[in-house]
């Protein structure tokens, strides 16, 4: 059977869906949550109408609850049929329903249901996914585990012969019934023989009971003494303990007093020196206002300096700072008088040749006046220059003079306000004002953290006086409890320990009071009921020999069942060597040519070379067991199928293979694509080259925006 069409309305993600595989090689790729699952459990819902989520998960989460939901898969059957077929189902509130539109009709229903499985040979869901779908988690643990390989064909040769495996498992089902497997009580055998031997032990007790009827009424009275003499050490143990109790709250509270007493004691001292310093600042002007006129005399100080090394430079004035400019005009008036002569001897004469000559010497002395005139006008702005500056230097000089008198006045009247005599006495005044008030705000914040939070608003020394009188009070009561007040965890440790093993030894004391008045009670000596136990035990072992026969027959045949089993594996396991050995060459490139499946367990071992004897399949590399293992199993597949050839279904089963591995194993599918048709689903794109057709779906889009709008983003 071939997929030719698949639409899907309103499924999951998927709102509305189509694909149309190829008939051989199909890979479906794209991220997480594009969709793949949805695919893969899409084909599961068409074929078998159910998910193990359940058909209730099925409808696309942003879809209207009246909005139809269905899916629609159109197939060509194998064999002779060899005729397409239209099978839509829909999913409502209810059952849904389904049809299947076949060339000569139209089927609904388990009509539809019974077709469908007869033209797919995929009678159920479990048969479906053991022989026609693949993922990655049927691959893990293939190496690691000695019995994985094994059972894992095993499992399909199971779900071909259903109707066998369903025998065995009822077979199986009653015999662990009777034997109670797996069942938190035992079965009715083990019961039963428990039931005879209870009865019994009750026969065997109940000619005791008379016997021992004094000795339960003795062992009640000493133990009721026991449980009086406990009881009294009890209530004494527990006396001790609330004293001990109230000594080790004493001490408490003595220990928090002394605690309060050195905090508020300390808070005294801070306060004595806080006051003091406020009394005693290095300057009469506030900090900031010291702060601003020293930083304001050492602004002065800079500047005066620098107008000082300003003066020190004299302004210089050369001897003869005018240069002579040179002379241009008498050149300029030779040139158009030679250049006259030279067209007048050209036009006048037959003299060209000294006309172009006294012409071009015109031409010369105009050049030459140019670069003359060019000249003296440099040399004119160079005197103008030199002029200007000398003009600047003076009129500067007596401006920095006045501005030096200025900042000197400004740097007099500064020091008189701070009450210096010069700047290196005012930084030296700064600086002992800034020691003074960072350490009297280092005492004003160890005074604050001494009243603590919310602060005290009570004198200190009166805190510290009370404190020191609430530790001594309790110091004396201490001193009055003798022994306890010395060591009052060590005594209620003690008591505490006392107590709890008088407790435990008055349980105990009452435990065996009550177990010894209810064997008085209990002990009725009424050789009436011992005679009825005996009839009763007669009837229980007949029901135990019943069961133990039945169980002796339903094991026979379980085990005459799983021999025909036996004979079922070892046709399966001929059927798998000749299909294994074509695809195992292919695999290994021919280093293998040769397979050997066990009859009893389809075990698979394939011949060595080197070796000359033939090597477990586990002894392979990982990648090799894997593909060996997909051999094996689709070789399965095929011949519990029959002649029916279904669509395989791949969930990115070499999601773990390095790309190596990965080209080996797709191109075994490329091989088995010749005669299958295989849908690959992959979020990797390695494997589009060697595939008919690729097809990619694109990821989700939609974010969760409500954390960023909490942000502010």
């Amino acid at each position: 059977m071939r997929i030719t069409r698949l639409h899907l309305s309103n499924v999951q993600r998927l709102a509305d869906f189509e694909l149309r595989p190829a008939p051989g090689l199909t890979v479906i790729r794209g991220p997480n949550e594009a969709g793949k699952s949805t695919l893969r459990r899409a084909i599961e819902l068409a074929l078998y109408g159910r998910t193990d989520d359940g058909a209730a998960q099925v409808r696309r989460w942003q879809a209207p609850a009246a909005a139809a939901v269905s899916i629609e898969l159109e197939v060509e059957a194998d064999g002779d049929e060899e005729r397409s077929f239209r099978l839509t189902r829909t999913f409502g509130s209810g059952a849904g329903s389904v049809v299947l539109h076949v060339p000569d009709g139209r089927l609904e229903g388990e009509a539809a249901e019974a077709r469908l499985a007869e033209l797919t040979g995929l009678p159920t869901l479990a048969f479906f996914r053991s022989t026609a779908v693949l993922d990655h988690a049927d691959l893990a643990g293939l190496a690691s585990d000695d019995h994985a390989l094994r059972e894992r064909l095993a499992a399909v040769v199971s779900a071909g012969d259903r109707a066998f495996a369903r025998n065995l498992r009822d077979l199986a089902a009653q015999l662990d019934t009777i034997d109670g497997a797996g069942l938190p009580a035992p079965g009715p055998l083990a019961a039963a023989q428990a039931e005879v031997a209870r009865l019994e032990a009750e026969v065997a007790r109940g000619e005791a009971e008379l016997r021992s009827q004094l000795e339960d009424q003795e062992a009640l009275w000493t133990a009721q003494t026991e449980l009086a003499e406990i009881e009294a050490q009890l209530e004494s143990d527990r006396e001790m303990l609330a004293a001990a109790d109230e000594a080790v709250q004493l001490l408490s509270e003595q220990e928090e007093a002394e605690a309060r007493y050195e905090r508020f004691q300390r808070a005294v001292v801070v306060r004595d020196e806080i006051e003091k310093r406020e009394s005693t600042h290095p300057s009469t002007l506030p900090l900031a206002v010291l702060r601003e006129g020293t930083k304001r005399l050492r602004d002065l100080e800079a500047t005066i300096a620098e107008l000082k090394a300003e003066l020190g430079d004299e302004v210089t004035v050369p001897g003869e700072i005018m240069l002579p400019a040179p002379r241009w005009r008498p050149f300029a008036v030779a040139a158009i008088l030679f250049a006259a002569l030279g067209v007048g001897v050209v036009a006048f004469s037959a003299q060209t040749a000294i006309g172009f000559l006294v012409a071009l010497l015109g031409v010369i002395c105009a050049a030459f006046a140019l670069w003359r005139r060019r000249l003296a006008f440099d040399v004119n702005y160079q005197n103008h220059l030199r002029e200007e500056q000398v003009n600047r230097r003076l009129r500067g000089r007596s401006v920095v003079e006045e501005q030096l008198r200025q900042n000197e006045r400004a740097r007099e009247a500064q020091l008189a306000g701070l009450g210096v005599k010069d700047f290196a006495a005012a930084e030296g005044l700064l600086a002992e004002e800034e020691a003074h008030v960072a350490r009297l705000e280092q005492l004003r914040a160890e005074f604050a953290t001494l009243l603590g939070d919310p602060p005290v608003t009570e004198d200190v020394a009166v805190l510290r006086d009370r404190a020191a009188a609430e530790a001594e009070l309790r110091r004396q009561r201490l001193a009055e409890m003798g022994e306890i007040g010395k060591h009052p965890a060590g005594h209620r440790a003690r008591y505490d320990a006392a107590v709890a093993a008088g407790e435990a030894a008055r349980s105990r004391a009452r435990e065996a009071v009550a177990a010894a008045r209810a064997r008085v009670e209990a002990n009725p000596a009424d050789a009436d009921a011992v005679a009825a136990l005996g009839e009763t035990l007669a009837d229980a072992r007949v029901r135990q020999d019943r069961l133990a026969r039945r169980r002796r027959i339903l094991a026979g045949t379980l085990e005459a069942l799983r021999a025909a089993e036996q004979a079922t594996v070892r046709q399966a396991a001929r059927f798998v060597e000749r299909r294994m050995e074509r695809d195992i060459e292919q695999i290994t490139d021919g280093r293998y040519r040769r397979v050997a499946v066990d009859d009893a367990d389809l075990a698979v071992r394939l011949w060595s070379p080197e070796r000359g004897d033939w090597v477990d399949a586990r002894a392979l590399s990982e990648s090799t067991l894997a593909l060996a293992y997909i051999a094996g199993r689709l070789a399965l597949a095929r011949q519990v199928t029959g002649d029916r050839r279904p669509p395989l279904v791949l969930d990115d089963p070499f999601v773990t293979f390095d790309d190596a591995r990965a080209a080996r194993a797709i191109a075994l599918l490329r091989q088995i694509a010749g005669d299958l048709q295989v849908l690959y689903l992959t979020g990797s794109s390695r494997y589009d080259e060697l595939a008919d057709l690729v097809v990619e779906l694109p990821g989700p889009t939609e974010a969760d925006r409500r954390a960023a709008v909490a942000e502010g983003v």
